[in-house]
């Protein structure tokens, strides 16, 4: 007994090194908070495992089994999620001829009346995976010049919501987006009846 003991582990080592699974690249995500986890779970893509350029139907096979899709149109993707019953988020995405452009993910922190902690794991989280980020006065911005379609990111609290809310923007660098103080309040009450 005491023999096959060792045979059984080299066994089952050959058998899991031998599958074909593809290896999760989380090696970053790992070292911060479990709300970046849950939102982040790879290091090789911007969100739940989605980059700029995807179809559409590739985005929507990526959407994790909890987030529901809530509007669909012909180039726009609209979904929620919930990490537990305080801290939601929403995300949309906007999609043109080449595929995916612009990611936008808002986060709700019902529990907390500043996300500054998440803020700066984030924060963090980025500036680890692309890079020192540069500060504007609004947001925190990283530059991602690889993929499909290169990305500007960006990092900001809403202070204009009533309890903690952060938004990421991802888009196109060729894409020029509106000025940050016109960008339309959409979701801003979306999980205030949950």
């Amino acid at each position: 007994m005491k023999r096959s003991l060792p045979f059984f582990c080299f066994s089952l080592f050959l058998i899991t090194s031998c599958s074909d699974d593809p290896k999760i690249n989380n090696e970053i995500v790992l070292r911060h908070s479990p709300l970046t986890q849950a939102i982040y779970f790879s290091d090789d893509s911007l969100l739940h495992g989605i980059s700029l350029g995807m179809t559409k139907e590739d985005v929507k096979k990526l959407a994790l089994p909890t987030d529901s899709l809530s509007q669909e149109e012909a180039d726009y993707l609209l979904y929620e999620g919930r990490i537990d019953s305080f801290k939601n988020y929403t995300w949309d995405c906007e999609f043109d001829s080449a595929g995916l452009y612009a990611l936008t993910l808002d986060i709700y922190l019902k529990d907390e009346d500043s996300p500054e902690v998440w803020f700066n794991d984030l924060s963090g989280y980025f500036t680890e995976k692309y890079g020192q980020g540069t500060d504007d006065g609004v947001a925190l911005t990283w530059e991602v010049k690889t993929g499909k379609r290169p990305a500007r990111i960006e990092l900001m609290e809403d202070t204009e919501y009533i309890y903690g809310k952060l938004t990421v923007y991802y888009y196109d660098l060729a894409f020029i987006p509106m000025e940050k103080d016109t960008l339309p309040m959409d979701s801003l009450y979306l999980f205030e009846s949950m």
